[in-house]
């Protein structure tokens, strides 16, 4: 939860900082002077800080745990962008981000699997031409595990004690986004290179109790970016 509470304080102090950024060296201030993270998107302009929101479709692909469902998790954080000659650019991002999987339960077995991450995936962006509303963009996202809850049978609850999972992941990502006036969405599929189960005993008795089977993080994520 520590890191959590540095995330979010993390994250005020960037959108305090970069309103700062967007004061000019004059001394007659208009009434009617925007907010540079506010204004209108521009080729023109250098670099850009902002909020970052959105959807995504999460899964936990391999074969330690069958018959598993994706899941809907949410998340939330900040970006910055610089933007460099003929249409090429760096986005940097952090957000916090709920994954994690559902399963078909059997008596005793898992029925979900719900991990929380911070997340900081970096991408080279390539704008399709000066003034298009169209960018694509790779690029590689670092993934630590800030929590894990294991569910049995029709628990309404977390098990006392949660899996022993590796905490570090690296996911390359693909992206897409439309430019608006004054937000974009952005849609990425990103795949984690790690197997994040390390074959320790599950809690609770749960299935898999201890196997070297394959667990890897995806996600397709739907976001509003301002």
């Amino acid at each position: 939860m520590k890191s959590i509470k540095w995330f979010i304080f993390g994250l005020f102090f960037c959108l305090n900082t970069q309103q700062n950024w967007a004061q000019t060296d004059s001394t007659e201030e208009s009434e009617n002077e925007e907010v540079w993270y506010w204004s209108k998107a521009s080729s023109e302009e250098f670099g850009r800080l902002g909020i970052k929101m959105g959807l995504q479709l999460t899964g936990l692909n391999g074969n330690t745990i069958p018959n598993y469902r994706p899941m809907f998790g949410l998340l939330g954080g900040a970006y910055g962008r610089i933007n460099f000659k003929k249409t090429w650019s760096i986005q940097q991002e952090v957000h916090i981000s709920f994954r994690g999987a559902n399963y078909v339960a059997e008596p005793n077995g898992i029925k979900s699997l719900r991990l929380l991450y911070i997340d900081a995936p970096v991408y080279l962006m390539k704008q399709f031409s000066k003034n298009s509303p169209h960018k694509i963009g790779i690029g590689i996202q670092y993934a630590h595990m800030l929590s894990s809850a294991l569910y049995i049978d029709n628990a309404t609850f977390p098990t006392k004690t949660s899996p022993k999972l590796d905490r570090n992941d690296w996911l390359p990502t693909m992206a897409y986004q439309y430019q608006l006036d004054y937000f974009a969405f952005q849609v990425s599929a990103k795949y984690g290179l790690r197997n994040i189960n390390l074959g320790y005993p599950w809690p609770e008795n749960a299935k898999p109790e201890n196997n070297n089977g394959k667990l890897h993080n995806f996600a397709l994520e739907l976001n509003i970016i301002f």
